[in-house]
This record gives C-alpha cells, structure tokens and sequence, in this order.
C-alpha cells in the first residue's frame, strides 16, 4: 500500500522547477553537474567549464573538486575557501603517508609514538576538512 502523502509528495517534485544542478552524472572519467565537469586523472582532479571550454581548476581531492563544480554551477562560489580547504586535505594527507611509513620503519619506541600521535591527529584534520567540504556538496 502507498502513503497519500508520499504520491502527493513525488507529484510535487515531478511537476515543479527541478535544479539540473542537483543531479550530478557520471560518464566515464568524468562527473557532470551543470555546465561544469570534473575530470579525474591519477594524480588530480581537473574541473573544466563547458561553456567557455576552460579549465577551472586543478585540486587534489575528487570532494573538492565536486564541492567547487556544484557551487559555480549555483552560482554561489567560495572558489578560494574551497581551493584552501583542498590544500589542507592534500597537506594532512602526505603527513599520513609520511607518519605511517615512519612507524612501519622506526624501531625507537619513543618516535614511534610521537609518530602516532601525530598520525591521530593528521587523520582527524583531514575527515574535518572533508566534513567541510560535504557542507558545500549537501547544501540545497
């Protein structure tokens, strides 16, 4: 049995304005949300402008590369907080990778858990700094 409310509820979202900006696709290598894409390669994530045919900007995380391809196709655009916000990502994450080979190689227990600490406490900067960035993809 289906809820009145709920076919009352689909009507509404079919025969309103919907956003094409809401439904982002993926195609290949590519994700796109408006008139803008994003291209991924091995070492980062290209977002392009359809229009002008001109690259936006080069980021290394795929989320900041979404969160900056949906906020211009908004119209809203904090490009430099984004580009900053990326940069911390990319910054926390070579620590990782640097703190994680530290422990593996270390025999001094004392650096080893400095180095761990430190590990801690990169991880959690960077999920905060991804948690920003899914404020600005998840925003209506």
């Amino acid at each position: 049995m289906i809820d009145e409310k709920f076919i009352k509820d689909l009507e509404e979202i079919l025969n309103g304005q919907l956003d094409p900006t809401l439904f982002p696709f993926k195609k290949g290598n590519s994700i796109r949300i408006g008139k803008y894409i994003v291209r991924s390669s091995n070492d980062s994530h290209k977002v392009f402008d359809c229009e002008t045919n001109t690259m936006v900007a080069d980021l290394f995380s795929k989320s900041a590369a979404v969160a900056l391809a949906k906020t211009l196709a908004k119209g809203y655009c904090p490009k430099s907080t984004i580009i900053n916000i990326d940069k911390e990502i990319q910054k926390h994450f070579n620590d990782c990778v640097f703190y994680k080979n530290t422990l593996s190689t270390s025999t001094d227990t004392i650096r080893k858990d400095i180095t761990a600490v430190r590990l801690d406490i990169s991880k959690e900067k960077t999920s905060s700094a991804r948690r920003e960035l899914d404020k600005y993809i998840y925003s209506s």
